[in-house]
């Protein structure tokens, strides 16, 4: 073989079979999930910030989102989760696509973003696109900041009715006695005195006749 066609063949690359190990040539992107936030500390300052104002403006951070779904109809349920280990699904939902945010008891401008303002109700998941995961980080969120008041929640309205709270009824009053002790008679009808028939008493006496002392009256009185 001439030293020309040795030159003109390509440079062999070694062959590898089943390898784990990624090449040396193609550049490792980095995770955007693992990404560390400069806001995870105090999350609040990031609704404050020009970056969020220029990405969301004045809207909720759910307002431009759209979910992906097959067929007409959405399904009733939103994903489980977003991230599964370092994978993100395509068209994360509001809170999973930009790792500023973070659900946390004081961050309440972003908790007061999905709560309604006229009712005080959590809007459902299929309302703001968020995923199940974050959805129950966002109540556990929201039941924190009402308990450490900072957030405001309504009372339900409770009707009190005078019955419950008055001792007039017969449910706190005295208890009647029974009829039948007012009556003076036994509580049930068997156990007052029955006189039994005289064929059954004639039966009874000539059975035990040898064992039945004869009927007298009443003792003498003594006299000394």
């Amino acid at each position: 073989m001439s030293i020309s066609t040795f030159a003109r063949q390509p440079e062999q690359v070694p062959f590898r079979f089943c390898s784990t190990r990624a090449s040396e040539e193609e550049p490792t992107e980095p995770d955007t999930s693992a990404r560390e936030s400069r806001f995870k500390e105090k999350p609040w300052e990031y609704l404050q910030s020009e970056e969020y104002i220029e990405r969301y403006g004045s809207n909720p951070v759910w307002f431009s989102y759209r979910r992906n779904h097959k067929g007409l109809f959405p399904p009733q349920k939103t994903r489980k989760t977003c991230i599964r280990g370092s994978k993100v699904c395509s068209n994360p939902c509001p809170i999973c696509r930009d790792h500023n945010l973070f659900l946390d008891y004081r961050n309440v401008k972003l908790l007061e973003q999905f709560i309604s303002p006229n009712t005080g109700i959590i809007y459902h998941p299929t309302h703001t696109g968020i995923c199940m995961k974050k959805y129950k980080q966002l109540t556990q969120a929201i039941e924190e900041a009402q308990n450490n008041g900072l957030l405001f929640f309504t009372i339900p309205f409770t009707s009190f009715k005078d019955e419950d709270y008055s001792n007039q009824h017969p449910a706190v009053s005295k208890t009647p006695s029974a009829p039948a002790l007012q009556s003076k008679s036994a509580w049930y009808d068997w156990y007052e005195w029955q006189q039994p028939p005289e064929k059954e008493i004639k039966v009874l006496r000539k059975i035990y006749k040898d064992f039945l002392k004869e009927e007298c009256g009443p003792p003498p009185s003594s006299s000394r």
